[in-house]
């Protein structure tokens, strides 16, 4: 409690983070491992304890995006096993009440489903295709009633047990329209370690920040924090999923990933909401086109 007495948005106390437990996940063979400080919550929802293994081919646990509008399905499907999952808190001083902001810490499984035969995760080429892929419907023209974002920013490569990792943040794009009365907006981002497991297989090593104002401030300690979460990541990759990787290596010897990106411009469609009453099935409706979906390259 003495460390909070002295908080401050730009030095904010953030309970527990000299208690930090490993977490260790068996992936189908392959195990991961993070050292991660303990769930916090003002509102005391706690969080389900994760797995000791999950079955990352079992079929019926992601969730079909076949009741989407064609135009809506990425060929990316996603399931949400608690591997880890937890919230971090940032408090200023006893009196200040309710916490300045929070990490929301979600790792996920994703599965390649509408991708051309032939894909492997673990070609570089082909993960970093996905991942562009996969902004272009989260956050991109694919998804044109979500807030847009700015990404990729800060895009890097890494390496865990020799397979190629990309790592990049998405921040709010708040370059039209008036925020001045909410300055903690621009502090709001994601950020994400993306992991090959198999051929069709990936994880997302997921931060969501919903930051504070100053955003300076904000961005800082949630970024020291992502940090030295992600520098204790470890993986060990199941036999299966080593001889893919080396397959893949044997088949595409020179394969590499961009060691930088800018953040990619889009067209957004213009849009209007889905009439119900009318027999529109879907919620939006597409007046004009924008960008089309990023054309993949085997």
């Amino acid at each position: 409690m003495f460390k909070r007495l002295f908080a401050s948005k730009k030095h904010p106390y953030t309970p527990f983070l000299n208690q930090r437990e490993k977490v260790e996940v068996d992936l189908s063979g392959t195990k991961l491992s993070m050292v991660l400080p303990p769930h916090t919550r003002y509102d005391g929802f706690g969080v389900e304890p994760p797995p000791a293994r999950v079955n990352i081919h079992d079929a019926g646990a992601y969730q079909d995006d076949s009741h989407l509008p064609e135009w809506r399905r990425s060929g990316i499907v996603y399931r949400n096993d608690p591997l880890g999952d937890r919230n971090w808190e940032f408090y200023g001083p006893p009196w200040s009440g309710r916490p300045y902001g929070f990490i929301e810490f979600r790792p996920g499984l994703r599965r390649l489903d509408g991708f051309p035969d032939g894909v492997s995760c673990f070609n570089p080429a082909h993960f970093e295709q996905v991942l562009v892929h996969e902004m272009y419907y989260e956050a991109g023209p694919g998804n044109p009633a979500t807030p847009r974002d700015i990404e990729p920013i800060n895009w890097r490569l890494t390496q865990l047990d020799g397979a190629t990792c990309i790592y990049f943040e998405s921040h709010r794009d708040l370059r039209q329209g008036n925020y001045e009365d909410s300055p903690h907006l621009a502090a709001e981002a994601s950020c994400g370690l993306y992991v090959p497991l198999e051929d069709r297989y990936f994880l997302r090593i997921g931060f969501n920040y919903s930051g504070y104002a100053p955003a300076e401030y904000s961005l800082a300690n949630m970024n020291r924090l992502r940090d030295s979460v992600l520098e204790t990541v470890t993986l060990e990759y199941s036999p299966s999923a080593r001889q893919q990787l080396e397959s893949a290596r044997q088949k595409w010897p020179n394969a590499c990933a961009s060691e930088r990106r800018e953040p990619l411009e889009w067209v957004y469609p213009e849009w209007r909401n889905g009439d119900y009453l009318k027999g529109e099935k879907s919620g939006v409706i597409i007046l004009k086109a924008g960008s089309p979906p990023p054309e993949f390259t085997l």
